[in-house]
């Protein structure tokens, strides 16, 4: 057999049935025979996929005799792969003997395909829609059925009727599948109030076909109440004229997917004959169609509250004709209706299914059980809308996300790198990193709604409760989890992806569950909890050895904080791995074995303690790009192996004890990463003036014994993620080596105390990088408390303060030297000893969105911030001197304010309002915490609005303050302090008629019980949350304050 005639036949027949994948994905729902041979063409895919990986294996292994063999080569398609194979009779044979079997299965599939008529499709990376049948949305609502929607209903209408005429405004309401974005629509639709402001009201349902013709009849038959027979577009547009010039109009277009701006585009300018006051509401899944239609801001639809979902769940479990109100089946039904995760779509079925069961053993089993969710009802069709629109590449990527257990935070990167491992990530542009890929990804994925962003949590995703629903049964028996706490356990001959949720209960089955799994590409183990004891190791190390010999064809092994000291020699086994996360174990050594990892692209070690060091074959791997050794805190030496690592780009030795790096690291030719930061003990830099080129991060934070930079850095490098810089006052470098870094993105500075005047600090050069969008600069506070000590301690005090109060002026010269280009957008200063701010803060930073000020202890003013326009998060912290504050309320784009420890202001007057007609206009977050003095808080004058948009107030340690404005209309979560009662007494009534949470900061007062009765007295008592508060400002700090602030 001529193996690459056979392979490109083989590719061929693929090919052909993978063109109607598409189709069969589509109709598998209704189908169950195309189900199942969905199931078994991918099974094929998988084996000859599998098969190519496993010759490929082959031919690395005889490569490694091959001094000239090139890592890239490999990796120019299957085809070539098995061409290259060794020319081994018996090694031809096996390749034969596979592929006449896959052809032979293949060729079956092939027939069976006739009987289900699919149709040929072309796989494509953008967004294809699907006809899906979802039926045709109108504007009848039932108000009196609808809960927990008012204050979404009021900013809405507020938008319609406030905002003044001038290009047409449009709305967007965005917000996941069943979470009543239709419903909002409706309600504010039959508003009286909207009624009577718009002369014409018009309902389109929208969908998939964003077709401009069809919209414009749909619009011309609901104004007319007549069925429109026009077919040409001129007459059409005539129609429409006569129907809606300069009228004012709302047009809602409910449920809109098209992200397209020029079908957008061609459509609007048809809208523009109403008058300036008319005005469109827009409701989608994707928050990419709204900033394609908006004019402002989204309204983002939250989850209802547990309140809400139950009066809409009451209302049809125990309506007229359904069964008895009992006491039982009302706590039974609260706990149901944690299931519904707050989507009031969920509470309505949910509420629906429990009308016909009378039996407390009925509503039980519903309780203990998700089997609901796959019945058929409206949920998963309603959910399965948003799956239908994705394109191809990420319908997989959603679906491996089954394998987590609800409520994970999914760390961004790491599930990057598992989809890249899983061969789910494709680049359409060389130039492209995978890696950047995946966060268009992750992007696309927010924007439908799919993913969320935990609050409090930079880097992450979690997906609510239903999606994760979604994503299980869109996966079918190709993602599992086991673990008692999830109702999948098992393991079918077809599973691809698996998780192993650790419980000390299901260690004694787990070996056989292993077993079962030898077609596993990924196995990923985690903790059921944080704390949970795991097992003895020699029990955990039985278990591991036995993934590595049942588990051959894995991709990815996810195995952090396993149980072991050592990693068993059959990992080599793994051929086909590309990725390993052993990090946090307690591995002291890896085996010589890990160089046969061939395919391996990441190898995270990260937190791994007792590593010293790493094997000679380890320079095998000449597929890895990226080492993470951050936090191996034992970690003192990489062989000299680790220049073979061709393809590496990204080197993580932050807080490691190494002292120095093998001249081979010169050879890393692809490094893009080096993160350095607390390598207390290294010394000196390789000099890389050939391969530095590449090099667009470097991070030296804290190398206290480094002394100078590395020479080859002159060479045209673009720094684009993150570069911290330190100071080091024995460094032979200073601020002049940044000047040749051509830096972009991300810069930190430390340790500036060191640098001695205006000049060096003019050297950096920084008003020239228009590229870099972030910068912080930082002091060492300690520096000067020492200069404070030795006043006291020396004999010539004299000389010592002058000493101090010159270092402390010098300051003022360095930042004022930092000027930044104006293009950035995020500044933090830190520990910044002078007493006045540079011009350049107030004035030349026009695109700056986040600002951070933070003890800065000896400045009396802040910066006034009337043109920072664009500015949205402002965070003043640790300013113990200053007394007032700018005008801050005119700040048009602020929505994050943080005041906290501003030790000297007394109260927050007009002043900070501002003089505008609004105050705090997109404000969403204000933390006033730990002011001491701060007594008043007046209102905005009489003519301002103020605060319209606040969701979130905390209130923290603010003893004197007896004085608050009288409403806060949106606040939905307050903060307090336990003991603050003199605030809580003068709490105004009624001041937070939107209020849902209350978190009061954790107290053991035995007046406790009685503040929480000043509460209930003084607003609508909500839930009441315990959290944990400190104080920022420690004695220490306090003490170093009052002795500097004697200094002149």
């Amino acid at each position: 057999m001529d193996v690459g005639a056979e392979l490109k036949k083989l590719e061929g027949t693929l090919s052909t049935i993978c063109d109607v994948l598409e189709d069969a994905e589509g109709r598998q729902v209704q189908e169950r025979a195309l189900r199942g041979w969905l199931g078994r063409i991918k099974d094929v895919a998988y084996d000859i996929d599998d098969l190519l990986d496993e010759d490929f294996a082959k031919n690395w292994k005889r490569s490694l005799t091959d001094p000239e063999s090139s890592t890239t080569s490999w990796m120019k398609g299957t085809v070539s792969r098995v061409l290259s194979l060794p020319n081994s009779v018996m090694f031809q044979l096996k390749i034969a003997r596979e592929i006449r079997e896959i052809r032979e299965r293949l060729d079956e599939l092939a027939e069976e395909r006739s009987k289900f008529h699919l149709q040929e499709r072309c796989v494509v990376t953008c967004c294809r829609q699907e006809n899906v049948v979802r039926e045709e949305t109108s504007s009848f609502v039932i108000e009196s059925e609808v809960y927990g929607r008012e204050e979404d209903k009021k900013k809405i209408i507020e938008f319609l009727v406030d905002t003044p005429g001038g290009d047409l405004g449009i709305i967007a309401i965005v917000g996941m599948g069943g979470l009543g974005k239709t419903t909002l629509a409706q309600l504010v639709y039959n508003d009286r109030q909207i009624s009577d402001h718009f002369e014409k009201r018009i309902w389109v349902c929208v969908s998939d076909d964003f077709d401009h013709k069809r919209l414009v009849r749909s619009i011309i038959e609901h104004t007319t109440g007549n069925a429109c027979d026009l077919t040409s577009m001129a007459s059409m547009q005539s129609k429409l004229k006569q129907e809606l010039e300069k009228k004012i109009f709302l047009l809602v277009l409910d449920d809109v997917w098209n992200e397209n701006y020029e079908k957008w585009d061609k459509f609007r300018t048809l809208l523009t004959i109403g008058a300036t006051e008319s005005k469109i509401i827009v409701t989608t899944r994707s928050s990419r169609v709204a900033s394609v239609m908006a004019t402002v801001e989204p309204h983002f639809l939250k989850t209802l509250s547990e309140d809400d979902c139950w009066l809409l769940f009451e209302r049809r479990a125990f309506g007229i004709g359904a069964c008895e109100k009992t006491a039982n089946l009302v706590t039974i039904g609260k706990e149901i209706v944690k299931k519904c995760g707050g989507v009031p779509l969920a509470a309505k079925v949910l509420g629906s299914l429990m009308r016909s069961k009378r039996r407390e053993s009925e509503w039980l089993a519903v309780r203990d059980n998700d089997s609901w969710k796959l019945e058929e009802n409206e949920i998963l069709p309603a959910l399965r809308l948003s799956y239908n629109h994705l394109p191809s590449h990420l319908k997989q990527c959603f679906a491996y996300c089954s394998i987590f257990p609800k409520d994970t935070i999914i760390i961004i990167k790491d599930l990057i790198q598992l989809w890249i491992a899983e061969g789910f990530v494709r680049s359409l542009n060389e130039s492209m990193e995978l890696e950047d890929v995946g966060y268009q990804y992750i992007e696309e994925l927010l924007s439908r709604s799919l993913f969320e962003e935990p609050r409090h949590m930079i880097g992450a995703v979690v997906i609510h409760d239903l999606v994760h629903d979604l994503a299980q049964f869109v996966s079918g028996e190709e993602c599992s989890s086991i673990g008692k706490v999830v109702n999948r356990r098992d393991i079918y001959p077809s599973t691809r992806y698996s998780s192993f949720i650790y419980t000390i209960e299901i260690i004694p089955s787990v070996l056989e569950i292993v077993n079962k799994a030898k077609k596993l590409r990924t196995f990923y183990f985690l903790k059921s909890h944080p704390f949970v004891q795991i097992g003895k190791e020699d029990m955990m190390l039985k278990i591991l050895q036995t993934v590595f010999s049942s588990m051959k064809l894995l991709r990815a092994l996810y195995l952090k904080y396993y149980p072991i000291k050592e990693l068993p020699n059959s990992i080599s086994n793994l051929r086909h791995l590309r990725y390993l996360n052993l990090s946090y174990t307690n591995l002291e050594i890896l085996p010589q074995s890990i160089g046969f990892l061939q395919n391996l692209q990441v190898l995270d070690l990260q937190g791994c303690r007792f590593l010293k060091e790493l094997p000679d074959s380890i320079g095998n791997l000449s597929n890895l790009l990226a080492l993470n050794l951050e936090y191996c805190t034992s970690f003192v030496f990489l062989p000299n192996s680790i220049g073979h690592l061709k393809s590496l780009q990204t080197l993580n030795l932050a807080n490691t004890r190494i002292k120095r790096f093998p001249e081979s690291i010169c050879c890393l030719s692809d490094l893009r990463s080096i993160n350095l930061g607390h390598c207390l003990f290294l010394r000196k830099l390789s000099e890389n003036k050939k391969n530095a080129k590449n090099l667009t991060c470097l991070r030296t934070g804290h190398c206290h014994r480094l002394t100078c930079m590395p020479a080859g850095l002159t060479q045209p490098s673009y720094f684009r993620d993150l570069l911290l810089f330190d100071v080091y006052e024995k460094r032979e470098c200073g601020l002049k080596e940044l000047n040749r870094l051509n830096l972009e993105g991300i810069l930190l500075i430390t340790s500036l105390e060191n640098v001695k005047n205006f000049q060096q600090a003019r050297e950096a050069n920084l008003i020239e990088m228009d590229g870099l969008n972030a910068l912080s600069l930082a002091w060492d506070l300690d520096t000067y408390k020492k200069q404070m000590e030795a006043c006291v301690r020396t004999e010539v005090e004299g000389k010592a303060r002058q000493g101090l109060i010159n270092s402390l002026g010098v300051a003022e010269e360095v930042l004022n030297g930092l000027q930044p280009h104006e293009n950035l957008t995020l500044l933090g200063i830190y520990r910044y000893p002078g007493k006045i701010f540079p011009k350049w803060l107030e004035s030349s930073l026009p695109n700056l969105v986040l600002l951070h000020l933070s003890f800065c202890f000896r400045c009396k003013a802040l910066p006034r911030t009337s043109q920072l326009h664009n500015l949205e998060t402002l965070s003043l912290e640790k300013l113990p001197v200053v007394k007032s504050l700018p005008s801050l309320g005119q700040l048009p784009a602020l929505k994050v304010l943080h005041l906290v420890s501003l030790l000297a202001v007394t109260s927050l007057d007009s002043e900070f309002y501002g003089a505008g007609d609004d105050a705090f206009p997109v404000l969403e977050n204000l933390r006033l915490e730990h002011m001491p003095k701060l007594e008043g808080w007046c209102e905005a004058s009489a003519a301002q609005r103020s605060f319209p948009r606040l969701s979130e107030l905390r209130l923290l340690d603010c003893p004197k303050l007896k004085e608050l404005p009288s409403s806060f209309p949106s606040v939905e979560q307050l903060y307090l302090c336990a003991n603050s009662e003199l605030l809580l007494s003068s709490l105004p009534r009624c001041a937070f008629p939107n209020l849902k949470i209350v978190h009061l900061a954790s107290s053991d007062d035995p007046a406790r019980p009685s503040v929480l009765q000043t509460l209930a007295e003084r607003i609508t008592f909500v839930k009441c949350l315990n959290f944990y508060w400190w104080d920022p400002m420690d004695a220490d700090d306090l003490d170093f304050i009052r002795r500097i602030s004697e200094f002149r």
